[in-house]
């Protein structure tokens, strides 16, 4: 086990300085908005008809982000597709195609972006390099190059902010400056609280990672904007802190894993997450009293985190920035070097040898 409060020992477990790469992350959202702004040769907006990002992991994540905050106010279908090239059938010339890849080698992204250059959609890449920019090169598609040199999963804010800012700059969504200069100020707010420099007893970070250290996480979040954080703090916590953790959302979690609770078999490893937001229904907020209430049996432990802000892009990312340090301080302590994704890596090779 690693103190929270112990630096040195933070500094020698965390190889990859994941942690510091998250102290950074209000600059990281500055930087991809820039980048997004001032990204060239984008496509022809005129008659586009549909919107579709791809991408896995962190990119999958930010597509996720965007999808929450574009969805209610872009006219056209928009999606988000995590998987190889079976595309659905409307995606054709009129469709504008985003692939995102922070390497730029996922090839479930590669291998979807060429069917939609098949179907001669509209396309645009986000990557640090790799396959993915060489194909951008190639198509003459506009490329949005983010700094390399990070794990995926710690750029979330390279490959999110680019896209609402594509989408911003294309007249498909309304203008959104406003709001990611509210975010970055918010989330460096967040950022300065969860420093690993704050102590645990004044950190809300560290305070929820010593928590859920060594308990099996069920996350909850409401339907958009919640579920889309419970999802990526479901995530963060199988990478950062190599646990097991399950997201659901609200009110679906109501018609079939409220259900689950009857038995009380693992009632003493699991603790319910519920991440609020200040602007869901009010039917929503009334089932997260409900639900947590009949189950409170059924778990260890039922923590609330509640969104912060006013625009939807600083609320979501409010929740995500404390929960993505969480995640990191779960793993720090349990002794766990939270950078390495070793089973990730080795089923790359796996795969990449059957290729061979």
């Amino acid at each position: 086990m690693t103190q929270l409060d112990d630096l040195d020992g933070i500094d020698a477990l965390d190889s990859l300085d994941v942690l510091g790469a998250m102290e950074d992350f209000a600059d990281q959202l500055r930087v991809g908005w820039e980048l997004g702004d001032n990204v060239e040769s984008l496509p022809l907006e005129e008659g586009i008809d549909s919107v579709a990002i791809l991408g896995m992991g962190g990119s999958g994540s930010a597509g996720d982000i965007a999808r929450v905050v574009a969805e209610p106010r872009i006219p056209v279908p928009f999606c988000v597709l995590k998987g190889y090239g079976d595309l659905p059938s409307w995606i054709g010339r009129n469709s504008l195609v985003i692939a995102s890849s922070y390497s730029g080698n996922t090839e479930e992204t590669l291998d979807a972006l060429s069917e939609a250059r098949a179907r001669g959609a509209r396309m645009m890449t986000i990557s640090s390099g790799g396959q993915l920019e060489a194909l951008a090169v190639e198509y003459g598609a506009a490329n949005v190059k983010v700094p390399p040199g990070r794990q995926p999963r710690a750029s979330l804010g390279y490959l999110a902010m680019p896209l609402l800012a594509v989408l911003s700059r294309m007249g498909l969504i309304p203008d959104l400056s406003a709001d990611a200069a509210e975010a970055v100020r918010l989330v460096a707010e967040i950022c300065e609280s969860c420093h690993r420099k704050k102590p645990e007893g004044e950190n809300p970070a560290k305070l929820l990672g010593a928590r859920l250290a060594g308990t099996l996480p069920l996350v909850y979040g409401g339907r958009g904007l919640g579920a889309a954080a419970a999802y990526r703090f479901k995530c963060d916590l199988n990478e950062y802190a190599k646990m097991h953790a399950f997201s659901n959302e609200i009110p679906e979690a109501n018609h079939n894993e409220i259900v689950g609770f009857e038995s009380t078999q693992f009632a003493g490893q699991l603790a319910a997450v519920y991440l609020r937001d200040a602007e869901e229904h009010p039917r929503i907020a009334r089932r997260f009293e409900v639900f947590s209430r009949l189950i409170a049996g059924g778990v260890s432990d039922s923590i609330t985190i509640e969104s912060k802000g006013t625009s939807v892009l600083a609320r979501i990312l409010s929740l995500v920035a404390v929960t993505q340090f969480a995640a990191i301080y779960a793993g720090l302590a349990q002794g766990v070097d939270p950078g390495p994704v070793e089973p990730i890596e080795n089923l790359k090779r796996e795969l990449d040898q059957e290729d061979r």
